[in-house]
């Protein structure tokens, strides 16, 4: 593949999540009159989602939480209570039972699902038509397999799954803004895509080219891949977004390929314990990048890639002899180490700078697993790469959609 089939795959693929915002938008203001409700009432908001919806739906919990001080349900933050609960109750019930006990104390639940049929998605919406609480519910297609829901289906109108949960995030992360900023959402969408407009396609092939090639070796070799954002916060999130990509997306259903071994930031036990007993926030992602070794592959979110924290990560990485890439917003695009740099947009916010990079995972998983696919010799094109869409294979394996 090619840099130039690497742009042109990027250019079409954000032309599509841009026509699935736009369209999305266009019931913006009601969505965010529901939201607005909710944050007004003082009563607790609820988001629930699947796989990489889990990440979108504890994107907007965090974003409501630290922008604004909402109470919000975190549930969804917490690996531990979400796998107790699912084992004794069956994971079909897992959200609607963190809902039960305290329905009445309930202002909106959220739910991320490109299917919208995911039982445990559906049993909560039922679960909150039956007492009364509202719903904003983001599901791909037109919406018509969730209704009928109380509150709001927004539908993507589109059944791709990558897209429509990058239409789904940044569409969210809009909504959330205008209630916090008592904007409308059309004028946080006009600044965001005016900021997308401004990336450098050509940069992204090439970076994107790199990227895919070392991530199919690392596949098909078993080496490690990191996917690390040590600053924490949104990026982080969409960290965790990238590397389920990584691990189940891009080698899903590829004949004779294994899974990657991929590891992400540290668990909330070894991050506590971290901060707590060094003072140098570098030490955590130090640690973790001493188990690399030559030929993984080591990925770096960074809000600015001049901190301490992402300097001593690259340099942790060049030392390991490993393949760094750095996606950062601020600071500069080249740190003279070898790491594999890509500046994205300026003018965006933590959270909006989340949805542009889980954007880029999406990119990064689709070449990948059209590589992985086609094997070492096979010619790729863009419609290939675009057809790289994993919802239909998970509907006909009888996974659930996400």
């Amino acid at each position: 593949m090619t840099t130039l089939l690497y742009e042109d795959f990027a250019r079409a693929y954000m032309t599509e999540v841009g026509d699935a915002i736009r369209r999305m938008l266009t019931r913006g203001t009601e969505a965010v009159d529901l939201l607005a409700t909710a944050a007004v009432s003082g009563r607790e908001i609820h988001a629930y989602g699947n796989g990489g919806s889990s990440a979108i739906a504890r994107a907007l919990l965090l974003q409501l939480r630290t922008q604004a001080g909402l109470p919000v349900h975190d549930a969804m933050m917490s690996p531990a209570t979400l796998a107790y609960t699912a084992q004794q109750d069956g994971y079909s019930s897992v959200f609607a039972r963190s809902l039960a006990a305290g329905i009445d104390k309930v202002g909106l639940v959220v739910v991320a699902s490109v299917s919208g049929r995911s039982p445990n998605v559906r049993e909560a919406v039922q679960l909150c038509g039956a007492n009364g609480v509202p719903v904003l519910a983001l599901v791909g297609g037109d919406g018509a397999q969730m209704a009928p829901a109380p509150g709001m289906v927004w539908a993507t109108g589109i059944t791709d799954q990558q897209i429509s949960e990058d239409a789904m995030l940044t569409v969210l992360t809009l909504t959330a803004a205008a209630v916090l900023d008592t904007e409308p959402p059309a004028a946080w969408a006009e600044r965001y895509q005016r900021a997308l407009t401004d990336a450098d396609t050509g940069l992204l092939g090439a970076f994107l080219g790199d990227a895919t090639a070392a991530v199919t070796d690392a596949i098909r070799t078993q080496r490690r891949i990191y996917v690390l954002c040590p600053d924490g916060g949104p990026l982080a999130l969409a960290g965790e977004h990238c590397a389920h990509n990584l691990a189940w997306d891009a080698p899903l259903g590829v004949p004779g390929v294994e899974g990657p071994l991929v590891i992400c930031d540290p668990s909330l036990a070894d991050m506590s314990a971290i901060l707590n007993d060094h003072p140098n926030p570098a030490h955590g992602v130090r640690r973790q990048l001493s188990s690399a070794g030559p030929e993984d592959v080591v990925f770096l979110l960074a809000y600015d890639s001049a901190s301490r924290t992402i300097r001593e990560a690259v340099e942790a990485a060049t030392a390991a002899g490993a393949r760094t890439f750095v996606l950062h917003r601020d600071g500069p695009g080249n740190d003279g180490a070898g790491a594999r740099h890509f500046r994205l947009p300026g003018g965006l916010d933590d959270f909006e700078l989340a949805a542009v990079v889980q954007s880029a995972a999406h990119l990064l998983c689709r070449t990948t697993r059209a590589a992985l696919t086609a094997g070492q010799s096979a010619a790729v094109s863009l419609a290939d790469l675009m057809a790289q869409d994993l919802a239909p294979l998970r509907e006909l394996s009888g996974t659930p959609l996400h």
